[in-house]
């Protein structure tokens, strides 16, 4: 039951039009935000790449790197849980369970980086009990230092998880590498509900007394 480390890059090709079907957590009647224009010079040439490369990923994007991460997914992996960690891994956990039939759970990381002498953020969180003897996929949007997926993946397993792997949307070149990613780029990528301010509800609640335990 080794981890695959060296997962195919799913970035590679386009998928057909038959697999990239409409995702079932993208309600049909939202209204997307415009895309914003990168900014020019008086000159009129484009010259917003020059130092910060910035790459827009719109809705259809989103739904087509969704589709296609699910596909490598499947290869190799069956997950019965998706959890997503909040507020971007929301977005891509609640597509991937969709396109993977599998039941989705929301968690909340915190980050603490304000205590003296620290050199990493102190992370703390908590897992749904639902996860006990599944096979679960951890899910954050952009994953770069690798700390919060990997203290996921220990709550995960201490809440009792059967197997569990881990994925992401994108993933830095030189950072930690998740079991499954769809892109993997330097460049500071703008995602779609960035544009949207996000209303998290009860599910992300916790309750003060529990959450150092």
């Amino acid at each position: 039951m080794a981890t695959k480390r060296a997962t195919p890059k799913v970035t590679k090709g386009k998928p057909s039009q038959k697999q990239v079907e409409k995702l079932v957590s993208i309600p049909p009647d939202v209204v997307l935000a415009p895309q914003v224009e990168a900014p020019r010079h008086a000159t009129g040439r484009d010259q917003s790449r020059a130092r910060t490369q910035v790459q827009e990923l719109t809705w259809a994007q989103f739904d087509r790197a969704v589709q296609t991460l699910a596909l490598a997914i499947r290869q190799s992996y069956s997950p019965g849980a998706v959890v997503g960690v909040a507020h971007g891994g929301v977005f891509v956990g609640g597509a991937l369970s969709s396109a993977l039939g599998a039941e989705f759970f929301p968690v909340r990381i915190s980050r603490r980086s304000r205590d003296k002498g620290q050199v990493k953020p102190k992370l703390s969180g908590e897992m749904p009990r639902e996860l006990k003897g599944k096979r679960v996929l951890i899910v954050d949007d952009v994953v770069a230092s690798g700390d919060t997926l990997e203290l996921a993946v220990a709550l995960a397993r201490k809440a009792g998880a059967r197997e569990v792997h881990t994925a992401a949307l994108l993933s830095r070149p030189d950072g930690y590498e998740p079991d499954f990613y769809a892109l993997s780029t330097d460049a500071l990528v703008v995602f779609p509900w960035d544009y949207e301010a996000v209303a998290e509800d009860g599910r992300f609640d916790v309750d003060p007394d529990k959450a150092g335990a």
